[in-house]
């Protein structure tokens, strides 16, 4: 029993900024978190790019002792501070990257894919496009405003739509007396977007 927690500890070191780095990326983003081996897929794919930045960031801090700026020795603890360090950066570009569409639209531009970064085209519409909405309801009201937050899937979740309108049939807005509308997603049919933004 105590070679296998022997065997289990170092692993688990070894594992750890991968699963904190992973833990990071779905605090911080609409994404669902998958099932558990596909959470410790990511985490295991996590530790690699952490692992391998930890060797590089090792590498040129030994270059950078071997011409007379010594700062420390490079031993075990530098490197679990490093791995913690790394974890943390990783994690946050990692949702920079997710939540903006950047490397996305980056390689959009060049052919090689045509998704977005975002978890659903329904999330990546309303991230896109940055307007005022009109919420058709199933009881066929109509509301209209500026979509502050909206949920990740139309499913679950609730709209907070600012500045809410009712609107009637002619489309003239019928303003409401408050500042914050919250609504059920399950209770909007569909969502238009309008040409008018902030």
């Amino acid at each position: 029993m105590e070679s296998l927690v022997k065997d289990v500890i170092p692993l688990l070191q070894y594992l750890i900024p991968g699963f904190f780095t992973a833990w990071i990326f779905y605090s911080l983003t609409a994404f669902k978190r998958p099932d558990t081996f596909g959470q410790i897929v990511q985490a295991l794919i996590f530790t690699f790019v952490i692992h391998g930045l930890v060797v590089l960031v090792g590498m040129v801090c030994l270059m950078i002792g071997a011409h007379g700026y010594v700062l420390g020795t490079w031993d075990k603890g530098a490197e679990a501070v490093w791995s913690g360090v790394l974890s943390i950066f990783t994690g946050l570009f990692s949702c920079y990257l997710a939540n903006n569409d950047n490397l996305h639209g980056w390689l959009r531009n060049r052919k090689i894919t045509q998704q977005t970064s975002y978890p659903s085209e329904w999330f990546s519409a309303f991230s896109g496009h940055k307007r005022f909405v009109v919420l058709h309801l199933v009881d066929e009201r109509r509301v209209y405003g500026w979509p502050s937050e909206w949920p990740s899937e139309p499913s679950s979740g609730q709209f907070v739509i600012r500045d809410p309108s009712w609107l009637d049939d002619t489309g003239g807005e019928l303003p409401l007396a408050a500042e914050l509308f919250v609504i059920d997603a399950a209770k909007v049919q569909w969502v238009e977007f309008t040409p008018k933004t902030w």
